[in-house]
């Protein structure tokens, strides 16, 4: 029912713009394992004159209703190491991932979750038994992965300081980043637990990583951190990821350019600009939306200062997640009355 009425607010508030996406360049910015392409779009508006009630719309319909949510933000001029993109309206590259893979994703999916038994996160409890993380830590990572297998992965950094060995529920509670994502989804319609939520640097607190670099490891353990991430994602395939880390590019994650680091960092002018990346792994493309880690703001908020911050309220972030899971919310909305 939530789900239902936040698309009839989407509904409301849509600029009625649509836009001829037939043609979408792709430029190869790296090579295998793990090559990278930029979406990015050519486009004249065209009026929209849908007007099919909700009861009668399909997923395709709710999708590409979803997609046209705008966000008010504007380009700034701000330049990065990746090639330029062409000018193209902000809003068509995510309402491509939303239109022609989340759609798909949709249609194709079942009440399937998945599961602390599945083979991916052997890697995981290795990692954790090598670099003698906790048992704990270990199962609240697993318990934060387990959501539906065709809904948009998110990708955060690492666990919170001083939060990776408690138990699940008291985690998400003390830690501002979850309990952030858990309200958000649950103004939308979903639970954490339906969402798959990985972190780029599994199980590698900061203060784990202080540790290890007092013994000089801290590069070792970042780097086979990275490959857990990578392994999962082989195993997994997701089609879309909501990259919520900037860091990974920065001295102290960077490792000598591994591909996680590398190619599913996000940054904040590229979540403004509303920015998708093609990213494929194993011969697997996977979707990444542009975004960033909500402590970015919440920090704000606790006092800290940062003028130059494109989003200090979150809403910027906030409607990346309504654009992204609206579509997922619907989908469970219909399951649990079918």
């Amino acid at each position: 029912m939530v789900a239902e009425n936040r698309y009839q607010e989407n509904l409301q508030s849509d600029t009625g713009k649509r836009f001829d996406s037939a043609k979408y360049p792709l430029g190869e910015i790296s090579s295998n394992p793990i090559r990278s392409s930029r979406l990015s779009l050519s486009a004249k508006e065209q009026q929209s004159s849908s007007t099919a009630s909700y009861e009668s719309r399909s997923i395709d319909d709710l999708t590409t209703q979803f997609s046209q949510t705008r966000i008010g933000t504007r380009r700034s001029n701000e330049h990065h190491g990746y090639p330029s993109v062409t000018d193209f309206d902000q809003a068509d590259a995510i309402r491509h991932v939303i239109e022609e893979v989340l759609a798909q994703d949709l249609k194709a999916a079942r009440d399937e979750k998945l599961q602390p038994n599945h083979p991916c996160f052997q890697f995981a409890r290795r990692f954790a038994k090598k670099w003698d993380i906790s048992d704990e830590a270990v199962q609240s990572n697993i318990e934060l992965a387990c959501g539906y297998l065709k809904f948009p992965v998110i990708l955060l950094l690492n666990p919170a300081p001083k939060h990776e060995d408690l138990p699940f529920d008291q985690m998400v509670k003390n830690c501002k980043t979850l309990k952030w994502i858990e309200d958000v989804l649950r103004e939308i319609g979903l639970e954490l637990a339906d969402v798959v939520i990985l972190d780029a640097c599994t199980l590698l607190g900061n203060n784990k990583i202080d540790e290890l670099a007092r013994v000089g490891r801290k590069e070792e353990a970042i780097s086979e951190a990275y490959d857990v991430t990578q392994k999962m994602l082989q195993m997994l395939k997701p089609n879309i990821i909501l990259a919520c880390q900037c860091s990974t590019t920065f001295p102290k994650w960077d490792t000598g350019g591994h591909v996680v680091a590398r190619e599913l960092c996000s940054s904040m002018q590229r979540a403004k600009n509303k920015e998708v990346r093609k990213v494929t792994i194993n011969d697997h493309i996977i979707n990444v939306v542009q975004a960033y880690h909500p402590s970015s703001f919440l920090r704000l908020k606790s006092g800290g200062i940062n003028r130059r911050h494109h989003d200090p309220s979150g809403e910027l972030l906030k409607g990346l997640f309504d654009r992204v899971y609206l579509p997922c919310a619907v989908w469970k909305s219909q399951q649990s009355i079918a």
